[in-house]
């Protein structure tokens, strides 16, 4: 019976020691794993776009994470730069000529431009955009150097995702938003569609 009530204390002490020991190695390895994530969502990537409209062209994007889906592989982007490049008006031309009659306008201009756009974290994957845009552009009769601020306001939505191999994937997204080109040296602006697709690799 002595023998028995001596080692109770010291099998109570070992036990609390294992469960801690467990407890605590459970915690560091929680710990890394939100580290590892948010390092991973916080990594700068890269995604190339091809624009139908507007301008037709392509561009790249510089894009942050704030979530990935595993099972669907798709991304939800956090913040975006992006630049792009193409001819404005090509498929839009009429919208942009109909709003800017008295311009003399001529669509096949090259544009090239720069924004910043963020994701609301809701479902569609929103997003609002702010940037510059510039080129020449045939319009009053002139063809000069023209800069334009641009908005924009759309929805970024996965058509196909793939896990490649166990470290690497794509994920394809098909972008709509509506774009406000606003002209800082002329009396020139329009609002046009803006579609595209954008490839990923992670």
């Amino acid at each position: 019976m002595k023998k028995i009530t001596l080692f109770l204390p010291l099998r109570l002490v070992i036990l609390q020691s294992f469960l801690l020991t467990n407890i605590s190695h459970a915690q560091r390895q929680r710990s890394n794993w939100i580290q590892q994530k948010n390092a991973y969502k916080g990594r700068w990537r890269v995604g190339f776009g091809i624009d139908v409209a507007d301008p037709t062209g392509v561009d790249m994007q510089f894009y942050r994470l704030s979530g990935v889906c595993d099972r669907s592989f798709s991304i939800t982007k956090k913040i975006a730069i992006g630049i792009w490049a193409g001819m404005e008006g090509i498929v839009t031309g009429a919208i942009i000529e109909k709003q800017n009659n008295d311009a003399n306008w001529e669509s096949g201009s090259i544009r090239f431009g720069s924004d910043i756009k963020f994701y609301l974290p809701m479902a569609l994957n929103p997003y609002i955009g702010i940037g510059l845009e510039s080129g020449k552009r045939k319009y009053y009769g002139l063809n000069e150097m023209s800069t334009d601020i641009v908005a924009r306001l759309g929805i970024e939505q996965k058509i196909v995702g793939a896990k490649l191999s166990t470290q690497s994937g794509l994920n394809i997204t098909l972008f709509i938003d509506g774009k406000l080109n606003k002209s800082i040296d002329k009396d020139f602006m329009y609002i046009t569609p803006s579609v595209g697709l954008r490839f990923h690799w992670l």
